[in-house]
């Protein structure tokens, strides 16, 4: 399902190349792992602060089967906070913000 993978514009010049790769990753390890992953994966990523340092905070849920794990990365270049959709179909996996939807998505959601 998210063999090919897709950016929106607005992903690609608002959220850094690490955090992009990161996902896709996190992603193709779970179906290399046989974890069954749904049509939609949302990203919540936030900047946490620890012992002086900077963190990516990045909560990764699925609603079918219900998922929800928790990530520290400190090697982001630019830590953002965001909310990050990806999105997957027969064509591959989009990664976009929530607000890119498209109302014939949104309806059927």
């Amino acid at each position: 399902m998210f063999e090919q993978k897709y950016a929106t514009s607005l992903v690609a010049s608002s959220v850094g190349i690490d955090i992009q790769i990161i996902l896709w990753e996190l992603i193709a390890q779970w179906e290399k792992d046989d974890f069954q992953v749904d049509a939609r994966q949302i990203f919540e990523l936030s900047i946490e602060y620890a012992g002086g340092e900077v963190f990516q905070k990045i909560v990764h849920r699925q609603e079918s089967p219900q998922r929800v794990e928790t990530f520290y990365y400190k090697t982001i270049r630019y830590p953002i906070d965001a909310i990050i959709w990806v999105v997957g179909s027969e064509e591959g996996g989009e990664m976009m913000l929530p607000n890119e939807v498209k109302e014939s998505d949104a309806s059927t959601s």
